[in-house]
């Protein structure tokens, strides 16, 4: 039977629609970003040209092909299952593709995915709150993908309990946990709880589309271990360790973040944004209010949107990833930001900021790169120590102004050699491990 889709349906489909086409919009920008930084400038592309053809070549489109589609969030109510949840049948399981509705209360249970490899589940979320003392408060063991669909109107609540382990290694240890791609979407808004690890971790990719979503975890808020793309929805991140992470280490085309809409608020007990590979701000607002560095990864980049960090390292910071003796002898040793001007060599990590306005607020380095630095637009407004081996902008490598509106510590700095010593001085990647899938 043919059905025409209903109401709810057409909401569906704007809110994917526009996920979508800003992720689409998005996807064209970093790859064109991600393969020639600084694209806007003729001249920051010759300066850090050479490291991104040799360490991006790989990831120009794959890292940006995600499995979200058009037609994700396409249903019509006809195919609704209805799910009441109730302390009478604690332990919810879904074990088959299909579009469900899930409202009510479980005051220790879960909601367990495990459908066939090959079939997408939806979860509609219309008044849902599920605690789990002994794991994740939904768990999503197999599928092809799921949507979580915040309802419009609809207050939901994941919890999960503390010091728990999961025994299948491809999930994760989260209140909302997952081992296939995850999409959440919808007007509605959602409270996680992360009392154990995370808050929301997926093995695989992630894309956050809209919603009112509040996160408080015990180490990461938000993790995509594939990636992370935000596309929509206001975020409210707490977290012990990394706000927003994607760690895939293994595959070059993957371990990427990309911001192109939303609100981001976040509150980090380590880095504000993490990544492998790269962190790419397009778009939207993001205001790290407390972290130890702000944003990390290999490549980071801002395109447009407004950025405001506080740090208690480095406010941005452009490394390669460390070996286990390096992050080792990183914690030994203390913050990664304090240099000395020291000639360090260049890894090919990159720091470019081509738009938007960024302000930052440092205990070390304002902009830090292992490698090169280019600033060809936006306004950049940077408060940092300044002394010792700390500047408001430290590259090993080649470190360009042009473009940009700059001003550091109080002054409009028109050649970055008006910063004097610092530079040479990058910062390697610190932290523990991440845990689970």
């Amino acid at each position: 039977m043919t059905t025409r889709p209903g109401p709810r349906t057409r909401r569906a489909l704007a809110a994917v629609a526009s996920g979508a086409a800003a992720l689409g919009l998005a996807a064209c920008s970093a790859t064109s970003d991600l393969s020639a930084v600084g694209s806007s400038s003729s001249d920051a592309t010759s300066v850090v040209g050479a490291a991104s053809s040799e360490m991006l070549s790989s990831t120009d489109l794959a890292a940006l092909d995600t499995h979200v589609d058009d037609d994700d969030l396409e249903w019509s109510t006809d195919d609704e299952q209805t799910i009441s949840l109730s302390d009478d049948d604690p332990t919810v399981s879904i074990d088959a593709g299909g579009v469900y509705r899930i409202s009510g209360t479980i005051t220790d249970g879960q909601l367990v995915v495990t459908a066939p490899d090959d079939e997408t589940v939806t979860l509609i979320l219309d008044g849902a709150t599920i605690t789990s003392s002994a794991g994740p408060a939904i768990s999503i063991v197999s599928a092809d993908e799921v949507t979580v669909y915040l309802e419009e109107g609809s207050d939901n609540a994941l919890t999960d309990g503390s010091g728990y382990e999961v025994t299948d290694d491809a999930t994760p240890v989260a209140a909302l946990a997952s081992a296939s791609d995850l999409t959440i979407a919808g007007d509605g808004a959602l409270a996680v709880t992360g009392t154990t690890n995370d808050g929301i971790s997926t093995k695989d990719g992630l894309a956050i589309l809209a919603g009112d979503i509040t996160v408080d975890a015990a180490d990461d808020a938000v993790r995509g271990k594939d990636y992370v793309t935000v596309t929509g929805g206001t975020l409210t991140l707490t977290s012990g360790g990394d706000a927003v992470k994607s760690d895939n280490a293994e595959d070059a085309d993957r371990g990427w973040v990309l911001v192109s809409a939303g609100t981001l608020a976040i509150e980090a007990g380590d880095d504000g944004i993490d990544a492998e590979r790269a962190v790419e701000v397009t778009g939207g607002e993001v205001t790290i209010s407390e972290s130890v560095e702000g944003i990390e990864a290999q490549d980071v980049i801002v395109t447009g949107g407004t950025v405001d960090v506080t740090a208690s390292d480095d406010g941005m910071n452009a490394t390669a990833a460390s070996t286990d003796e390096e992050s080792e002898a990183s914690d030994q040793g203390g913050p990664g930001g304090g240099g000395g001007g020291g000639g360090e060599a260049d890894d090919g990590s990159q720091l470019v900021i081509s738009g938007g306005t960024v302000t930052i607020d440092a205990a070390f380095d304002g902009l830090d790169s292992n490698g090169s630095v280019s600033l060809t637009g936006g306004d950049i407004t940077i408060t940092s120590a300044a002394n010792g081996g700390d500047s408001p902008v430290d590259a090993n490598g080649e470190a360009t102004l042009d473009g940009a509106t700059l001003t550091a510590n109080g002054t409009a700095i028109s050649s970055l050699d008006e910063l004097g010593g610092g530079m040479g001085g990058g910062g390697m990647r610190g932290g523990p491990p991440a845990q689970g899938a």
